[in-house]
């Protein structure tokens, strides 16, 4: 009966410090939480570029390793995505150009470039357009952080509302088989052929859909910055006070 009433009063010490070395390890998230979350952006965004860099290298294996991990974020079509170490350094090219190199019809996301054209970014040109704002305005997010005021919810849902229309009319156009969202012949009637031919493309760089990705996308990142991370400040604030009172608590005295 002793020996079982000291066990209880050892366990009766080491927990509160075990919730003293959690409420540390929370305190220290409370503090750092933008600096690990800017971390880990710019982490996720470097290791997309790595994949070409691979494969320019001559390194294929790491490569196709490093393109399957970001295959389960993105589908990595080769005509909306960049690709880098091409003839211009930074080129993009349309569904007709990749299966003319050799990309499989019924497997587009499969072709990742070569030598000649160079080689295909880990993810498409709106998903790196949505990380990069990401990373930007969240390190921008850090020097104004005491002074910015979050979105409501209305500005956030009218900022996120241009990239879920164009997404929306690229899954009609694919699901319909219309295609309209390929050749952008509908831009040219409806602006009677004024702007520039460029914008008429396709996918390509300069194209109104490469734009369009690129800027909705970069909205809606940016959007989504703006409107969650204040409210994460005031939650990882509050707890930051919790874990302070729980380190400021009293011990409690062994039996």
């Amino acid at each position: 009966m002793q020996q079982q009433a000291i066990g209880r009063a050892e366990v009766g010490v080491q927990h509160p410090a075990r919730v003293r070395g959690l409420d540390r390890a929370v305190l220290w998230l409370t503090r750092h939480w933008l600096f690990v979350t800017n971390l880990g952006m710019g982490t996720f965004v470097s290791g997309t570029l790595l994949a070409p860099v691979l494969m320019r290298l001559g390194l294929n294996g790491p490569a196709r390793l490093v393109y399957l991990l970001y295959s389960m974020v993105c589908h990595q079509l080769p005509e909306r995505s960049y690709f880098l170490f091409g003839p211009h350094g930074v080129d993009t090219y349309s569904k007709v150009q990749v299966i003319a190199w050799g990309a499989d019809p019924a497997y587009l996301r499969g072709f990742v470039g070569n030598a000649q054209v160079g080689f295909k970014v880990g993810i498409a040109e709106r998903d790196m357009a949505i990380y990069v704002t990401l990373l930007l305005a969240g390190l921008g997010y850090a020097l104004v952080r005491r002074r910015v005021r979050g979105l409501s919810w209305r500005a956030f849902g009218l900022l996120i509302l241009p990239m879920a229309l164009d997404g929306g009319s690229h899954l009609v156009s694919e699901i319909t088989g219309l295609g309209f969202r390929e050749t952008n012949a509908w831009l040219a009637g409806l602006t009677g052929n004024v702007l520039p031919a460029g914008l008429y493309t396709g996918t390509t760089l300069g194209s109104f859909n490469w734009l369009m990705r690129t800027l909705t996308g970069a909205l809606f990142a940016a959007a989504v910055v703006w409107f969650a991370y204040p409210i994460l400040e005031r939650g990882f604030g509050d707890m930051a006070r919790v874990a302070r009172q729980n380190r400021s608590a009293p011990r409690p005295t062994e039996a």
